[in-house]
């Protein structure tokens, strides 16, 4: 749902370079830091209803501070002019925690007076959807895991993804015949359960059409498909939340779908808890400055929690270089450039993604 478009004003590149990757990435980083004429919009963001936004960030009113033991007194610019460290003063530092069903724990950020773990169960008690929203990593399913351990059904969404899914459908048997199986959003309906729609922005419209009877006043559904199934109360307990990545090619949410969640929020990485977990402090300042980058839009990638908690157990099993060099060559090729350079300033010596 972001549209993104840069222009670089930058030499041809030479044709050694175009034979040699070490050369051509070298030629790319000063391309990427040359002037940029570019212009980010979230259409997400300008269909979202103003009364029920959110924005849980660990960034807010960050300082920036020269950082000690960094030479940044090179001769020629680089991708990275200043590599800064953000204050977090205003960190989402988790204090509470809660058990995910997959054993893991999750720590609860504020959210206002509460913490979102008490916004999600009180918003199910009073029956208000709510939407996450945020890139891959930043821990929106965990939050619903968290909030909704023993009572969550969850569908990940795709293109692929029917109203059979979602309602039900007929399913062959051993015996050659045919049985009715409820989908996960009448399972849902029925029993009270939460239910999450993973990655609803891939969803077509028209599939997601199916919800809206129950997520307005009526709070049923009919089970056109199976007459004999009719017509679905939901139980006192059903409560719709969804997340999505607005990032990914192919996210649609219609106005109509949008206008049913009453609370919309964007997750971002708590830089605080990542250091609070044990994630090596350097690692967190690179991801900080390329979170930085990706705003200004200077690049369009990030480790977040999820890459920065893996990047901590792979230190301690191959060593702190290994798992930068790891975590390098996760990024989009485009963007290693960028993200070797932050990242090799931080750490005080050139860092390549891995090549076996």
């Amino acid at each position: 749902m972001y549209v993104k478009k840069s222009i670089y004003l930058a030499p041809t590149p030479t044709l050694s370079s175009t034979l040699d990757f070490d050369k051509l990435m070298t030629e790319l980083s000063s391309t990427v830091a040359l002037p940029t004429l570019g212009v980010t919009t979230s259409v997400l963001d300008t269909l979202m209803r103003p009364e029920g936004r959110a924005t849980l960030r660990s960034k807010a009113g960050a300082k920036a501070v020269k950082p000690l033991g960094i030479d940044l007194g090179a001769e020629t610019p680089s991708l990275a002019e200043t590599v800064e460290i953000m204050e977090t003063t205003e960190s989402l530092e988790g204090s509470e925690s809660y058990p995910r069903p997959n054993g893991e724990d999750y720590y609860a950020r504020p959210w206002g007076e509460h913490t979102d773990v008490e916004v999600l169960r009180k918003a199910r008690a009073e029956g208000h959807a709510i939407l996450l929203y945020g890139v891959p990593g930043t821990g929106k399913t965990a939050l619903v895991e968290a909030a909704f351990p023993e009572e969550l059904y969850t569908i990940l969404g795709s293109g692929d993804t029917e109203v059979a899914d979602l309602v039900g459908g007929y399913v062959q048997t051993q015996s050659g015949g045919f049985e009715w199986v409820d989908g996960v959003l009448t399972r849902a309906a029925s029993e009270g359960k939460a239910l999450l729609i993973d990655e609803i922005g891939l969803i077509d419209p028209k599939v997601m059409s199916v919800v809206y009877s129950l997520m307005d006043g009526r709070r049923e559904l009919v089970v056109t498909q199976n007459p004999e199934r009719g017509t679905i109360k939901a139980k006192e307990g059903f409560y719709v939340v969804s997340a999505t990545n607005p990032n990914v090619a192919g996210v649609r949410l219609s106005e109509a779908l949008l206008s049913r969640f009453a609370i919309h929020a964007e997750m971002t990485t708590d830089w605080a808890l990542a250091k609070k977990l044990g994630v090596p402090q350097s690692a967190v300042v690179a991801s900080q400055n390329l979170s930085k980058k990706v705003e200004n839009g200077e690049t369009s990638w990030a480790p977040q929690f999820r890459e920065l908690l893996a990047f901590r157990d792979l230190a301690t099993s191959f060593g702190t270089k290994w798992a930068v060099q790891n975590l390098l060559a996760s990024a989009p090729e485009i963007d290693r450039p960028v993200a070797s350079d932050v990242f090799g300033r931080v750490f005080g010596e050139a860092i390549l993604p891995a090549k076996i």
